[in-house]
């Protein structure tokens, strides 16, 4: 059997710069999904972590694969 598991973990008491970048991050990823013509409501589970990200797709990949 195998058994795996990935956990994200964040706790903050009042952070507002940590709050900012989420929301920005956020908006990034709404606009690369409407530049890619997708529509509609989303929750932030629905977005994938690398829609959050300013690097690319290969850069990702290289630092996290």
């Amino acid at each position: 059997e195998h058994h795996q598991s990935m956990e994200f973990r964040l706790a903050l008491s009042s952070n507002p710069e940590f709050t900012s970048s989420v929301l920005v991050a956020y908006a990034r990823a709404a606009y690369a999904l409407g530049k890619e013509g997708q529509v509609g409501a989303r929750t932030i589970f629905d977005i994938a972590p690398g829609y959050l990200s300013w690097k690319s797709k290969e850069d990702l990949q290289r630092e996290l694969l």
